[in-house]
């Protein structure tokens, strides 16, 4: 038997689509249903990874597949915490823009110092602290919701029982 593939390149792809998933205002409102980006970045990683398994090496176990979506899920939070400031350095805080658009188009009248601290906020820069518990969080939640991903992926793609 040969052994099985490296898990960087899958955990890679796996990681990226998480982070666009997740960093790209607009688009990260799919995470809103159940973390279902992280979730399908985490099946896609074991997708990859089934992809470079040949029938001459060992087959696909739950273990490689919490494994590959555990490093999936660190790799989409290093990168997804690094498009979010990014995007925000760039363009500012859009989310918080764009929900007080919405708030207003619906003639919602907030008290004036819950407005007067939606304010500050969008006037707020991207800190180093806030950067660190941002990557903590996203850490958390991607590794978390992404070995899930992995282990529906192991329950899709495991090895069929001949029987």
């Amino acid at each position: 038997m040969r052994p099985k593939p490296d898990r960087l390149m899958p955990a890679l792809y796996g990681g990226l689509i998480i982070a666009g998933i997740s960093a790209i205002p607009g688009l990260n409102l799919i995470n809103a249903c159940c973390c279902a980006g992280i979730l399908l970045g985490g099946f896609l990683a074991v997708f990859f990874y089934k992809q470079e398994l040949t029938p001459d090496m060992d087959s696909l176990t739950s273990t490689d597949c919490v494994r590959l979506g555990a490093l999936t899920g660190v790799i989409a939070a290093v990168a997804g915490t690094a498009i979010s400031i990014l995007v925000m350095l760039v363009f500012g805080n859009i989310a918080i823009e764009t929900m007080m658009n919405i708030i207003h188009r619906m003639n919602v009248e907030l008290p004036s110092n819950i407005e007067q601290l939606i304010e500050d906020g969008m006037r707020e820069k991207i800190s180093l602290l806030g950067a660190m518990f941002s990557l903590m969080i996203n850490l958390f939640v991607d590794v978390l919701f992404s070995t899930l991903g992995g282990l529906i992926g192991w329950s899709v793609f495991k090895p069929k029982a001949i029987g």
